[in-house]
């Protein structure tokens, strides 16, 4: 928990300071805040405490699955909420990216832990991130950095909060508050996800659903699977299976084909 209340710390601080010196600008709204907060409350409260104690309780493989679907369930959460439905070519590259992201999982091993705990929060992170999708697209009154700056507001004030309990009930307080500036590696990490993965990919996520839709958008996270892999490969000289290599050329095709009936 403390990388994970470290980052939203991080990102908090390097937004407002941004908003302080003027580099980017928010401003008052008329409109009601309620598509705002629960944004921010289903993306990062709900959908990274399910995503962190569920693969805490499964196993790499039962995660990837279960992630996977995100696309799938953000399509049913626009056709039913939003009353978006899909184009036939959508559904299908959709449910092929869905294909080419379990191929790449199963590349990798198939052990199950038949966690029930963890199953429950995995679904979780899947809903959470579903509707997350479909209030950023109606919470549209609001710029892409608005949305990210209340975003980020909800993870320092749960994730930072949840940080120093946990290290007040083991007697940690100062190491909590230490540990950037004793541990290089750390500070790393938190500085890479706190504005890389917060700040920046939070803003970019937002932009993209505000401008082409949660039906198009959400095919796109398959490409996170195509980039991990290939990172593990080059980065970490990994192996890349055919099947992996399969699985990519099968996710890129689905994000192609969710998206070529609406360029």
């Amino acid at each position: 928990m403390s990388l994970l209340g470290w980052r939203f710390v991080v990102a908090f601080a390097v937004m407002s300071l941004c908003i302080f010196t003027g580099l980017v600008k928010i401003g008052p709204r008329g409109g009601t805040i309620r598509p705002l907060l629960l944004t921010a409350l289903c993306c990062p409260v709900l959908y990274f405490t399910g995503e962190t104690l569920g693969i805490h309780h499964t196993t790499a493989s039962e995660s990837g699955v279960f992630l996977a679907c995100i696309p799938v369930a953000s399509l049913m959460a626009s056709t039913l909420i939003l009353r978006k439905k899909p184009s036939k070519m959508q559904v299908a590259g959709i449910l092929l990216t869905l294909c080419g992201v379990l191929i790449t999982v199963w590349a990798v091993g198939t052990a199950s832990s038949f966690s029930g705990t963890g199953y429950f929060f995995l679904s979780m992170a899947v809903v959470s991130y579903a509707l997350y999708s479909v209030s950023v697209e109606k919470a549209s009154g609001y710029s892409g950095i608005e949305i990210t700056y209340a975003m980020l507001i909800a993870g320092v004030a749960v994730f930072g909060t949840l940080a120093v309990i946990e290290a007040s009930c083991s007697g940690n307080i100062m190491g909590l508050l230490c540990l950037p500036f004793t541990a290089p590696d750390f500070l790393g990490a938190v500085l890479y996800q706190g504005i890389g993965c917060s700040i920046l990919a939070f803003f970019l996520s937002n932009e993209a659903i505000a401008r082409i839709g949660v039906n198009r958008s959400s095919s796109f996270i398959g490409i996170a699977t195509v980039v991990s892999i290939l990172s593990g490969s080059l980065l970490l000289h990994e192996p890349f299976s055919v099947r992996q290599m399969a699985g990519a050329a099968i996710i890129i095709t689905g994000v192609f084909l969710a998206n070529i009936s609406s360029a």
